[in-house]
């Protein structure tokens, strides 16, 4: 079987780009002939797909910030050109890629596959698009309908539409009137397990720490890091000892140092930058507890890989970790709107080692039996040969 997988931009291993880069690899090891179409592939994940024997086209030279709007068509255009004529099907993933997709398989008569990490927020969230700035406002803005039409289009003629979660294939169905299958995304469990490094960097850099949470994310306002640090503040006032940790960066980033320093946490929270995808298990496996804050997030890989590595996990109460995180299990759900009710939860854990422990138990067996990188393969095969 021949499938050409095509998404916007594969520049970061993180989010939606790591679970289409490693489905790629998993499908290749599987025998199948994978051909990525993407933007700006980053120099080590192009190493990984010629080591893996995975044809990809590079488009390049597209415009960016408000300009990359105004050359959408282009971009289609490009996307199209690079898509061989032999393909079985095609998985299209994220906007634009829906469009090329749909644009495609229309003149070829061959069978489209849409995965949906999450409806374009700019186009259906009214709140997203009140918070963007008046320069992106009054020029995405004059077109913003003809995208809408264009994504709806797509997704409506798709053979079959592909959801992250449950959450989203609610999204799916409210936005675009369409029955989307849930598969969830995977990780491989192999990877993503327990190790010994992560004590040793613990002692090494918090020896006098009862507890160390970690939280892992972009540094954006959605993902609700400053409320975050609100709450490891009531935390921090019932047990001195503790640290946060938080790995990513953003826009966010010199606003959530500016808040730490005007609540004195400023030497009880670390801000870590440019983390390995390899070396992101030490970081699970040094941690007590990891948080996971966001506001309606579609899914979320970090409860996933800190449960594979055996770390309980603190996470919102709505959204996608409704799905992975079993409350009271394999870790705690709470209000990510409310920093008391947050820090209670986080408390909690950071009193029970036992609990933790118990519960990190729990969690990767949850993992191995629900989330891992072959189930993810399994289902994603099954579909493939449905439409076929």
């Amino acid at each position: 079987m021949k499938i050409g997988i095509l998404h916007r931009s594969l520049h970061t291993t993180r989010g939606a780009e790591k679970m289409v880069i490693d489905l790629c690899l998993g499908l290749k090891k599987r025998g199948l002939d994978i051909t990525v179409i993407a933007q700006n592939i980053e120099p080590n994940i192009k190493k990984m797909f010629s080591h893996a024997g995975i044809h990809f086209f590079d488009i390049t030279g597209t415009p960016v910030g408000i300009k990359y709007w105004f050359s959408i068509n282009n971009v289609v255009k490009k996307f199209i050109n690079y898509i061989p004529s032999d393909l079985d099907l095609i998985n299209a993933h994220n906007f634009p890629s829906y469009i090329a997709g749909h644009q495609y398989t229309q003149s070829q008569n061959k069978p489209l596959i849409c995965y949906i990490h999450e409806p374009p927020r700019f186009f259906y969230d009214r709140n997203y698009f009140r918070e963007a700035s008046w320069s992106f406002k009054f020029f995405f803005g004059t077109i913003r309908h003809l995208y809408i039409h264009s994504d709806q289009k797509a997704i409506k003629y798709a053979d079959l539409v592909l959801a992250n979660s449950g959450f989203t294939k609610s999204k799916i169905d409210e936005i675009y009137a369409k029955n989307a299958q849930v598969v969830y995304p995977g990780i491989d469990v192999k990877k993503f397990s327990i190790r010994n490094e992560g004590q040793a960097y613990r002692e090494q850099r918090f020896p006098d720490a009862d507890a160390v949470i970690l939280t892992v994310s972009r540094l954006s306002p959605v993902k609700n890091i400053f409320m975050l640090i609100r709450s490891f503040n009531y935390v921090y006032k019932k047990a001195p000892s503790c640290r946060l940790v938080i790995i990513g960066r953003g826009p966010e980033k010199n606003r959530l140092i500016k808040l730490s320093k005007s609540l004195h946490l400023d030497n009880a929270i670390l801000f870590v930058e440019n983390v390995p995808e390899k070396e992101m298990p030490v970081y699970y496996s040094m941690a007590d507890i990891v948080a996971y804050p966001p506001l309606m997030e579609p899914w979320g890989l970090v409860p996933i890989e800190a449960m594979a590595c055996e770390t309980p996990v603190v996470a919102s109460n709505e959204g996608g970790p409704l799905e992975s995180v079993v409350h009271e299990k394999t870790g705690l759900l709470a209000n990510p709107r409310d920093p008391v009710a947050f820090s209670k939860a986080l408390l909690r854990l950071v009193n029970d080692e036992e609990l933790r422990y118990k519960m990190g138990r729990e969690g990767r067996s949850l993992i191995e039996a629900n989330f891992s990188l072959d189930v993810m393969i399994d289902n994603f095969l099954s579909i493939c040969r449905s439409v076929l």
